[in-house]
């Protein structure tokens, strides 16, 4: 029976109390205690009698006269809890629901034949007092940071004992007999499907009609107002909390199932590089489970109508069809590199793009804007100005749009999810959007948390501002005080940030029926000495404004790449969170793969790529007397590091940060000591003791692809004085060519051409293989080596993925980009054998020397090795890889 009560009381405190419930953030001046709110805030069904489950929960006829008489309650709450709101809740639905008896109207009737008494519950003293113990312990607990709203108790209306309860409760059972009576007599009443609805329909009505009680006359003029001034929050006010019910009651059931069919629309780097999915959402805009047509846009756009129709019905889908039929689909920005499809004309001005069928491609000049082929039948405009928002609507001929619903009022734009909420770090904190002309705070929850504060970037859109990462829950708060002298509706949304992003249990599985791993260069194990470190340097780890944003973006990719990241979607992630003063995005990417963080795949039915996180292992290394250490390789966030650290301590070893060549490359860590074995059995990665591997002599490296350009369009050519692909018309310079191609429709990989130099065509589907193979045959170096680094001569291009990973494991050092001589390279720290090797597949001038030392002049000399043994020091700079190992 207790159990039964504290549940009761648990729901009821909820439903009315908490300031993330149903009614909102503001301050609790009525109780609607009618039979659908009753119904909604106990969880039962339509046919369940919810006054007879709260009698019981009272306690019976006995306990409920001790409340009334004494203010007696049979047990001591729970904590959160006041431990009576069950007994004043049932004095408000008993006024509420008076008219259900036809016999009599009196209070203390009604109650007990509620609890099946023949005592009418003549004494009422201890009532007031009860409800001024509710609102002293609701204003104790808001005043505390609990989530509970503050009370205000109106002027006591009729009755000694019972004045407050008949003020608070609302609507009074005549104004809800009358509102049903309304509902009943006009269909178009019945089918108010919004608060914009209910204001238009019914509020003239009521407001005129004295046969309602003052106070839902008041409160219909009220809600009018609020909507006329667009407010955000109609659906808090309490004139439409008491409709819904009725309206749920009145409601036929749908003939469908209200899902709705969208398009949503992503693309990288240039306009040309779109991604088109087709999926279903609910009302609210969450996504059903109903699968997605995913594709290039001429295959998706094809398939959508019959698709969305299968989904979700003739009527859902019916503006989408028109949409395609008509050639012209609008969308807007939904989040960070996200546009949908908004077949109505937002209500607040929005910057848009338009998919057009190549018979409309004269729109786009209307605005001003470019339109680029995204397949063989469509164009993708680039985004039109929100001050032409209107102008492209009523161009379309496409209606305005309400709205949204009040859970949407606060809405968090962009950010980046790690478990239950965001990542708090500074450059990653989502933006905050507003519907109405509210005032928004936010606050921690906590005493303890970070300070933030709100930037206003526009009339609707909040950005946040943290000195340090947030951590722990912090609650928006949204208040429209429109209309003197009545009480303000709110709203309060509670968003859990992280500092770091959480780590995940399992990483997403690759569907090797979609996705394939292309190899860039075939490789065989190479039976020769180990690798030998050639230079002793010391290098810092870089701690500047650049390095933590790097740190930012490594934290923002792991939290997002469970399942995976589209390259659109991971390129503008990179660029949001970088900046525009960093180097090429590509370079940064390619530095994340060749050290192990990320692996690449390439769609098999469509120019799409999809990069992967990988799951944390060990390496083995060993320098030239045999001490081992352990190298953490993959996808290592700052969770993952720091258990790194904290197992490697615990075993009694010791972690060297190997910081790459510059603050946008990822440090790689090093453990070193007698404990690795019991350090590598407490953190269960696997363990790797590699061989070195490396490709044959090229041209005989290359893998065998049947691939064929014919049916391509060439898109830009190689410019050997640029250092990389420009205009595909420039003239011919050199005797070797390399070209790139596309597929129109955009359901292959580019294709890369070289000729000349060699009697044999070279067609690949890999960048890297193809610029490498271009400077072999060119005979011009592609990198520079000044005795410790191996740096790009040219704009583009990388070593092949097995030789990259070779200089990365000799170094235990990331590549990537770095500034040098007043510009961004890309670099490798290695060895001087690596550089060897590197030589032995693409020829002696594919590196040229530009130190004056000669390679073999910083190697460690046979003295220096023997006092590194006699000190049992370890550097990793003489880290070598073994020649054999095992798993």
């Amino acid at each position: 029976m207790a159990a039964d009560q504290l549940r009761v009381e648990a729901a009821l405190t909820a439903h009315y109390l908490r300031s993330d419930g149903p009614f909102g953030a503001g301050t609790l001046s009525y109780i609607d205690a009618s039979t659908a709110q009753l119904r909604k805030a106990l969880g039962i069904a339509q046919d369940e009698d919810p006054l007879r489950l709260l009698a019981g929960a009272c306690g019976g006829h006995a306990a409920m006269n001790d409340a009334l008489v004494y203010g007696v309650v049979p047990f001591k709450p729970a904590p959160g809890l006041p431990g009576f709101l069950r007994y004043l809740v049932m004095t408000c639905a008993i006024v509420a629901t008076a008219d259900s008896n036809d016999i009599t109207r009196e209070f203390g009737e009604n109650l007990a034949r509620v609890f099946g008494t023949q005592s009418p519950f003549n004494n009422r003293s201890a009532l007031p007092g009860l409800w001024h113990r509710l609102a002293n312990w609701c204003n104790e607990a808001h005043a505390a940071g609990l989530p509970i709203r503050k009370v205000t108790l109106p002027p006591p209306g009729t009755g000694k004992h019972l004045g407050i309860t008949n003020a608070i409760a609302f609507p009074s059972w005549r104004d809800l007999r009358r509102l049903r009576q309304l509902l009943d007599r006009r269909a178009e009443h019945r089918s108010i499907d919004g608060p914009a609805d209910a204001a238009r329909l019914l509020c003239p009505i009521v407001e005129n009609d004295v046969s309602f009680s003052p106070a839902i006359r008041r409160a219909s003029a009220e809600y009018q107002q609020l909507y006329l001034k667009k407010a955000s929050l109609l659906g808090l006010h309490r004139f439409w909390m008491a409709l819904t019910g009725l309206l749920k009651e009145h409601r036929s059931p749908p003939s469908e199932r209200g899902l709705v069919p969208r398009l949503e629309l992503t693309f990288g780097a240039t306009l040309d590089d779109a991604e088109l999915r087709c999926v279903v959402t609910d009302r609210k805009g969450n996504s059903e489970q109903l699968g997605v047509l995913e594709g290039f846009p001429d295959q998706v756009l094809a398939q959508a109508p019959e698709w969305a129709i299968a989904k979700s019905g003739n009527h859902a889908s019916e503006a989408l069809v028109l949409a395609i039929e008509r050639g012209c689909i609008p969308f807007v920005e939904a989040r960070f590199g996200v546009w949908q499809t908004a077949l109505l004309q937002p209500p607040d001005p929005v910057r848009c793009l338009l998919l057009l069928s190549k018979q409309n491609r004269d729109v786009a000049r209307h605005w001003g804007v470019d339109a680029e082929p995204v397949g063989e039948n469509w164009l993708l405009t680039a985004p039109i100005p929100a001050r032409d928002c209107r102008s492209l609507y009523q161009y379309m001929g496409l209606g305005i749009g309400t709205p949204g619903p009040t859970s949407a009022a606060i809405a968090l734009v962009g950010g980046h999810r790690s478990g239950s909420g965001y990542l708090g770090r500074e450059s990653l904190l989502p933006h905050i959007g507003i519907l109405g002309p509210g005032v928004l705070t936010v606050r921690p929850a906590e005493d303890d948390g970070s300070r933030c504060e709100l930037n206003r970037e526009t009339a609707s859109l909040f950005s946040m501002v943290a000195p340090t990462p947030l951590k722990g829950a912090y609650k928006f708060r949204l208040d429209e005080d429109i209309i003197p002298a009545t009480e303000p509706l709110a709203i309060e949304r509670s968003v859990t940030f992280f500092p770091d992003a959480l780590e995940h249990a399992r990483l997403g599985d690759i569907d090797e029926t979609t996705w394939y791993s292309h190899e860039e260069a075939g490789v065989h194990s190479a039976s020769r000495s180990p690798l030998l470190t050639d230079v002793i340097d010391e290098h810092r780890v870089i701690d500047s404004e650049r390095s933590a944003r790097f740190q930012d973006l490594m934290e923002a990719i792991y939290a997002g790449g469970r399942t995976g990241w589209s390259e659109q979607d991971l390129v503008l992630t990179m660029r949001a969170v970088l900046g525009e003063d960093g180097p090429s995005v590509w370079d940064v990417l390619r530095g994340l793969m060749e050290c192990g963080w990320l692996r690449t795949t390439s769609n098999l039915r469509w120019r799409a790529r999809r990069w992967w996180l990988t799951p944390p292992s060990l390496v083995v290394v060993r320098n030239a007397s045999g001490v081992a250490g352990l190298l953490l390789v993959g996808s290592a966030s700052a969770n993952i590091r720091r258990r790194f650290q904290e197992t490697a301590r615990a075993a009694g070893c010791t972690v060297t940060e190997r910081p790459g060549p510059s603050e946008y490359t990822a440090s790689m860590q090093l453990a070193t000591g007698r404990g690795l074995r019991e350090m590598a059995r407490e953190l269960g990665w696997s363990v790797d003791e590699r061989r070195i591997c490396v490709p044959a002599a090229a041209p005989h490296c290359w893998s065998q692809e049947h691939v064929d350009e014919s049916r391509h369009k060439r898109v830009a050519k190689w410019n050997w004085k640029a250092g990389g692909f420009r205009n595909p018309d420039i003239p011919q310079t050199g005797l070797v060519s390399l070209e790139r191609f596309r597929r129109e429709r955009g359901d292959r990989d580019d294709l890369y051409v070289v000729v000349g130099a060699d009697p044999n065509r070279y067609v690949t589907t890999s960048r890297a293989s193809a610029i490498s193979e271009a400077h072999r045959r060119a005979r011009i170096a592609m990198f520079s080596w000044d005795g410790s680094r191996l740096f790009r001569n040219s704009a583009d291009g990388h070593l092949v993925e097995p030789l990259a990973k070779l200089a990365m494991l000799s170094a235990c050092r990331s590549p990537g980009p770095a500034w040098l001589d007043g510009r961004w390279t890309y670099v490798y720290e290695t060895t001087s054998d690596c550089v060897t090797l590197i030589r032995t597949v693409f020829g002696h001038g594919f590196v040229q020397q530009t130190s004056t030392l000669e390679p073999t002049a910083s190697r460690l000399s046979a003295e220096s090795i023997g006092w590194l043994r006699n000190r049992n020091l370890f550097r990793a700079e003489n880290l070598t890889l073994p020649t054999a190992g095992q798993r």
